[in-house]
């Protein structure tokens, strides 16, 4: 895997921001590595300054997520009227149409991006003190 190969001759975080390696790939999971910008934003702003969500939880109770943004943000209340005009709202992010029908994601697939992500997602687990973010916690 060229991410792989880069990794041995570079830093992680050079290469994650490696936009000729970005470019090259076909399978991005460099992106993913959310503890690595996480921890550059931390170099520059304090922890207070930084509101880190999960999108599951979002996806799950995008009330409550609104509600945190809102709070942290210090923008006041959000109004019933606000809330539901936001919610409403369509994704902008949302699968393309055609990848839509692919069906679930093959157990084989789940178990290399696993295998892949769960160091890097420890480390941002640590980073934020927050186990919510390391795959095999469930919320409740």
């Amino acid at each position: 895997m060229m991410f792989n190969g880069c990794v041995q001759h570079s830093s992680l975080r050079s290469c994650v921001y490696n936009r000729t390696l970005y470019n090259t790939m076909r399978v991005r999971l460099q992106v993913g590595l959310y503890v690595v910008y996480i921890v550059d934003w931390l170099s520059v702003f304090s922890s207070d300054q930084l509101l880190v969500l999960r999108l599951e939880d979002h996806a799950v109770n995008t009330t409550h997520s609104m509600h945190r943004i809102f709070s942290f943000l210090q923008l006041g209340a959000l109004s019933e009227e606000k809330e539901r005009e936001m919610i409403s709202r369509p994704s902008s992010n949302s699968r393309r149409q055609s990848d839509r029908n692919i069906g679930p994601m093959r157990p084989v697939t789940q178990q290399l991006l696993h295998d892949f992500y769960s160091p890097f997602n420890q480390k941002l687990s640590e980073v934020l003190q927050d186990q919510s973010f390391l795959w095999n916690h469930r919320s409740s």
